[in-house]
């Protein structure tokens, strides 16, 4: 299995409309996440995921979590979507609070399949088979599947897909988090943990290095550390993984960054400090922009080892280094 993109939360989604962030542990699994998401108050405003680091999917299976509480509306839920257009399949809910089949094609939604199982909170599977003319959509609630389709599935503007999209609803509120996109089931799979900076690391060769400068669970750009000299290094401690025994199956790092016009040096790299063997390593060197964007490195290995991730992240610090 490989993971081809993993989010949740607001700097994962960065186009379309602006998701809200909620913080009460009500909403999403607090051992696993730190917040939830929530769409705008429109059944067909759409939130849009950075795309996937490897390009368009034809098949692939969608995650993730969502605590619900509509009220008599149709949306679409979870999808996978093409960047740059208003098109993607995936599932959503009738008006009578059935979960169904959906697509929305340049902003018009359409129902293709209507489930008799009433929407509810919890962990949603979504499966993609074959996207086109005769592909088919598989949904899992908790493990259960509770509905199918199979036909058209096409939408406009899009010959693949490549991101991650969910909606808001006009009546109600609902919650997303931990979103995983995979080439392989992701039944088994436990979930999405958030590692977010909880303290300093070895290193702080950054100006205004204290990690509460870049660890907010809402996007606050007035708050950053920076640096106009290459080579420095920018690491942070992480709080650690839920309890319980994993096979990590791959850790993404992303960072929303600018580079300042006149900047001495103007990319970042990605990576870990592994304090229990004192190896750095980092990912490709990204070049930033003048506004601040999201950039992000997926390691399906453990770079400072070279071999398969472990069980956990115990003794790994945060990254940052100016290229």
């Amino acid at each position: 299995m490989a993971i081809l993109w993993c989010g949740g939360e607001d700097i994962d989604f960065p186009n379309g409309g602006v998701p809200s962030v909620n913080t009460s542990t009500l909403n999403f699994r607090s051992s696993w996440a730190r917040c939830a998401l929530v769409g705008p108050s429109s059944a067909t405003s759409l939130i849009k995921s950075t795309p996937f680091p490897g390009g368009q999917i034809t098949s692939a299976w969608l995650r993730f979590y969502s605590v619900i509480a509509p009220n008599g509306t149709i949306a679409l839920l979870g999808a996978l979507g093409k960047s740059g257009t208003n098109s993607a399949v995936g599932v959503g809910f009738s008006s009578s609070g059935m979960l169904a089949i959906m697509k929305i094609s340049n902003g018009t939604l359409t129902t293709l399949a209507t489930s008799t199982t009433a929407i509810s909170s919890g962990r949603y599977d979504v499966q993609l088979i074959n996207y086109g003319t005769t592909g088919t959509i598989n949904l899992y609630v908790n493990g259960a599947l509770v509905t199918s389709y199979t036909g058209d599935l096409t939408v406009t503007g899009a010959t693949g897909l490549d991101s991650v999209f969910f909606a808001g609803t006009q009546f109600g509120n609902i919650f997303y988090s931990e979103f995983i996109v995979a080439d392989d089931s992701t039944l088994a799979l436990q979930g999405l943990a958030t590692l977010a900076p909880t303290g300093n690391g070895t290193t702080q060769n950054f100006s205004n290095p204290a990690y509460t400068n870049f660890n907010p669970t809402t996007i606050n750009d007035a708050n950053s550390t920076f640096t106009n000299t290459a080579g420095q290094d920018e690491q942070a401690t992480l709080n650690g993984v839920p309890s319980g025994s994993f096979e990590v199956k791959a850790v993404k790092v992303i960072a929303r960054a600018l580079a300042t016009s006149g900047a001495a040096t103007s990319n970042l790299k990605l990576g870990f400090n592994n304090t229990n063997n004192s190896t750095v390593a980092e990912g490709s060197s990204h070049a930033l922009t003048s506004g601040f964007t999201p950039v992000e490195d997926y390691f399906a290995t453990d770079p400072t080892t070279g071999a398969a991730w472990g069980s956990n992240l115990t003794g790994y610090q945060l990254e940052l280094k100016s290229s």
